[in-house]
């Protein structure tokens, strides 16, 4: 014996107002997070210096990476461009992997040109990297 469950003739349309709630309430939520966001990245920041650096003495395994303000790239002493500097970093991975790599930044040196630099010594696995600061002793005028 068969047994019809369903109302014949009526059709049920699946109600659409709580979805439509729901997505306005996640439309709410992204514009309000992306809103904070932009707040957190439009502020100007002076990196401080350094008060707990360790003092390391030149050696002869030392690779210097100058970065000026201005973003431009130097190479122990030459300038260089980024396309150079992978190359070189890429030849200095592949001969002697336990270089350290110091680079000299400027604080008014943008963050991103740091970034691509420490990227570019990690992809070609030079992991001993360290950022020179602000000494008072050598920075003597």
């Amino acid at each position: 014996m068969r047994t019809d469950l369903s109302p014949s003739g009526d059709h049920e349309d699946i109600p659409l107002s709580p979805m439509i709630d729901a997505v306005f309430l996640l439309l709410i939520f992204f514009l309000v997070s992306t809103m904070m966001k932009k707040q957190d990245r439009d502020i100007d920041i002076r990196p401080p210096e350094s008060v707990s650096a360790d003092r390391l003495a030149p050696t002869d395994n030392n690779r210097v990476i100058g970065i000026d303000p201005e973003g431009a790239l130097y190479y122990e002493g030459e300038p260089a461009t980024l396309q150079s500097l992978h190359t070189t970093i890429r030849e200095l991975g592949r001969q002697a992997p336990d270089v350290q790599i110091r680079l000299d930044v400027d604080r008014d040196t943008p963050t991103h040109r740091v970034i691509e630099v420490l990227d570019l010594c990690r992809f070609n696995h030079l992991l001993h990297v360290g950022i020179r600061t602000y000494d008072e002793f050598y920075n003597r005028p």
